[in-house]
């Protein structure tokens, strides 16, 4: 959907992103089988998948001068909704038992969404790339195909968010094997969330100040300590602390990867967008498996989680070297 925006226009992409979201919430929802359930998740993932990917595209353009923080900015709404939405959720459930009721809001409020966006008015250059001169090319989707930095960029968003997502969707199982963790395991995902916003509200004051990939590999540097230091303690607390400290370092991390491919790829910007999107994805797919997989073998919860410091540990790598050669932009 990040090549289709550029092809169609920025409108008629989100516009459809958020029509077959909440087509996805209303199946699953009324889903009356587990399988038909199962047929609903994947188009819930490509709506709100296309949402976030057009809407940076859509940020990235209409700021060019504050592309960094305006960007950013979009994360720490993402992340006030991934601390808010586990906690309704709960709240919901805690109400009336009924899971379903809290789909039936997700629902209304995106609902309420694409209304909005419908009344919206777009720059008429947004609204009908294809036509106007920004639009994209064949040669520009070639180019960027075929450009280094970009291979780079997309294997540092695998690393990251294969790390993100690792770290705190086995990190609730982790606490239950671990003494007296088990009170912490219904809220660490909620601890790391809230380091993760808190991070991206930071990142506003450090934006602008210095080379983006420099400022990417410092937090991934440090989310990378974070991590492996929840891993060399068997104290709940300790780790919930380690896991706060975590997700405070990686809340950046993704405002940068964007910034640093919108100023690099202006004229192919939501495809670039969308295959960091989907590098994401990959990276969110694969490592979390990967944990699973190895998590039963000899080298325990322990072993498997030090995945999430060597994705970060590499992510720094990359982000290094891709400065040292010359080719940053900021």
């Amino acid at each position: 959907c990040g090549w289709l925006s550029d092809r169609w226009g920025r409108r008629k992409v989100l516009l459809l992103g958020t029509a077959v979201y909440v087509a996805a919430l209303l199946l699953f929802r009324s889903a009356p089988t587990f399988g038909l359930a199962l047929l609903a998740a994947p188009f819930i993932g490509a709506g709100s998948g296309a949402m976030q990917t057009v809407a940076s595209a859509l940020a990235s353009e209409l700021y060019p001068t504050r592309r960094a923080i305006v960007l950013n900015a979009t994360q720490v709404a993402f992340g006030a909704g991934a601390i808010l939405g586990p906690a309704l959720a709960n709240r919901v459930l805690a109400l009336n038992g009924d899971w379903r009721a809290f789909y039936l809001i997700l629902i209304a409020g995106n609902l309420g969404l694409f209304l909005a966006l419908l009344a919206q008015p777009f720059p008429p250059s947004l609204s009908s790339l294809a036509s106007g001169g920004g639009g994209m090319d064949w040669t520009a989707l070639r180019a960027l195909l075929r450009d280094p930095a970009f291979g780079t960029l997309f294997m540092m968003q695998v690393l990251y968010g294969g790390a993100e997502v690792g770290l705190f969707s086995w990190m609730p199982t982790y606490f239950r094997q671990l003494p007296g963790g088990l009170a912490w395991s219904v809220v660490i995902v909620s601890v790391f969330w809230v380091g993760m916003t808190t991070g991206r509200a930071a990142m506003g004051l450090l934006l602008n100040r210095g080379p983006l990939l420099t400022l990417g590999a410092t937090l991934a540097g440090l989310g990378a300590l974070f991590s492996a230091g929840a891993l060399v303690t068997l104290n709940p607390r300790v780790i919930a602390a380690c896991v706060a400290l975590t997700g405070l370092c990686f809340g950046g991390i993704y405002s940068v990867i964007l910034a640093e491919t919108g100023q690099r790829f202006q004229r192919a910007v939501g495809t670039a967008f969308g295959g960091i999107a989907a590098a994401g994805g990959v990276g969110s797919a694969l490592t979390p498996w990967l944990i699973g997989a190895l998590a039963p073998t000899a080298l325990h919860w322990r072993g498997a989680l030090t995945l999430v410091p060597l994705s970060a540990l590499l992510f720094t790598g990359l982000a290094l070297w891709l400065r040292q050669a010359g080719r940053a932009i900021s």
